[in-house]
């Protein structure tokens, strides 16, 4: 009987202990990040024609804002995923297909015409 009051309260104690350390949040003091919104990249297709994209958290997903030279800025929100496992971001006018890590990438209209920028 001893040995089972024993038992009992060395389990008790540790599942204590357990409960208290998983309520505390975890925090990497060594994280690097220093901005929620990536450095501006340009990008070209064949036709010689210059975009510029920029990544950037929106809440707990990641968005893009892409910019054609002379044209105004459209913000594109993640929507899906290609094949490959890479995002895809839409709205209503466009569609940005990220390729390559973040440096090519896709860009398509409303009409299907599409262009490959890098």
């Amino acid at each position: 009987m001893k040995k089972l009051t024993l038992f009992l309260v060395a389990l008790f104690f540790l599942n204590a202990c357990k409960k208290q350390s998983e309520n505390k949040p975890i925090t990497d003091l060594n994280s690097k990040e220093e901005s929620l919104v990536q450095k501006a990249s340009k990008l070209k297709n064949d036709q010689g024609e210059e975009i510029q994209v920029t990544y950037f958290a929106e809440g707990g997903v990641v968005a893009v804002k892409i910019q054609k030279t002379g044209d105004k800025e459209l913000k594109l929100s993640a929507k899906t995923t290609n094949a490959k496992g890479n995002p895809i971001f839409t709205n209503e006018e466009v569609m940005w297909e990220m390729t390559q890590d973040g440096r090519a990438g896709k860009l398509t209209d409303k009409e299907g015409n599409s262009s490959d920028y890098q």
